[in-house]
């Protein structure tokens, strides 16, 4: 590949390296599970943004409606029958793709019990919880709720933290959850600065430090929110070494799906 660059009035051709397109992505992060909160509508909705992951290179997909507001009353029991229809259609189409059942649980004093109860779920029924936070929780709030959520025999994984102003404005904020045993997702939109500077700043501060974990998609809609990795996954590896974002993207996903200790 070759780009015209234009300096002085003058072209010059400049070579960058094309890099080979990754596929095997683990999007653990994702409201594709149609029907159910603010993602998809439908099952044709929840069916395109399949197709749009497999094609960017996503083979295994975690859907995690939200636990939150009116999304509460969509009950354990509900989600799995609206999972085992979606999954049967997914499979008629794309039998390779992997789809797994989770949560995006948003974090209250009742969630702790609630997911003792198994009246909030997990990630695909193992010890990892994707735990939400408001984007103006306090660090008192975020490290309650992560001491309850760990107190009660769960792992919380934190999604996208740097939505959180707690985080980007205190450093040593991630440095409490992650010593307490808690674990950290991105959202690969935010790495690649679709959310502005500061917050794209904060993502690469945490990837450059190690301390992230996972990078998801958190998928919504094929437009503004689609399940893209793709592009994240070239600009991680090329920054932080192909290692780390294999981890990112995929082997640190099998401890989930393995519910193992990460």
């Amino acid at each position: 590949m070759t780009i015209d660059v234009l300096s002085t009035g003058q072209e010059h051709e400049r070579k960058f390296p094309v890099q080979k397109a990754m596929t095997g992505f683990v999007d653990i992060h994702t409201h594709i599970l149609p029907g159910v909160d603010d993602g998809a509508a439908d099952i044709l909705e929840g069916m395109k943004l399949v197709r749009m992951a497999w094609e960017d290179g996503t083979r295994a997909l975690f859907l995690t409606p939200h636990y939150r507001g009116s999304f509460k009353e969509n009950t354990p029991a509900w989600l799995h029958e609206v999972f085992s229809m979606f999954r049967q259609s997914v499979a008629e189409e794309l039998p390779e793709m992997k789809l797994y059942l989770g949560s995006e649980a948003h974090y209250e004093a009742a969630l702790p019990e609630l997911l003792c109860e198994g009246k909030v779920m997990p990630l695909l029924n193992s010890q990892y919880v994707l735990l939400e936070f408001l984007s103006t929780s306090v660090r008192s709030q975020i490290v309650n709720g992560v001491s309850e959520v760990i107190r009660c025999g769960f792992t919380p994984v934190i999604a996208h933290a740097e939505r959180y102003n707690a985080f980007r404005k205190d450093a040593a904020l991630a440095d409490t959850v992650l010593a307490m045993g808690a674990l950290i997702q991105l959202n690969a939109s935010s790495i690649l600065g679709k959310h502005g500077y500061g917050i794209k700043q904060f993502c690469h501060r945490l990837l450059q430090q190690r301390k992230a974990h996972f990078i998801a998609s958190d998928a919504h809609d094929c437009a503004q929110r689609p399940p893209l990795l793709q592009a994240c996954w070239q600009r991680v590896s090329k920054k932080y070494t192909a290692d780390y974002a294999s981890a990112l993207f995929r082997e640190n996903a099998q401890a989930i799906i393995e519910n193992r200790d990460l």
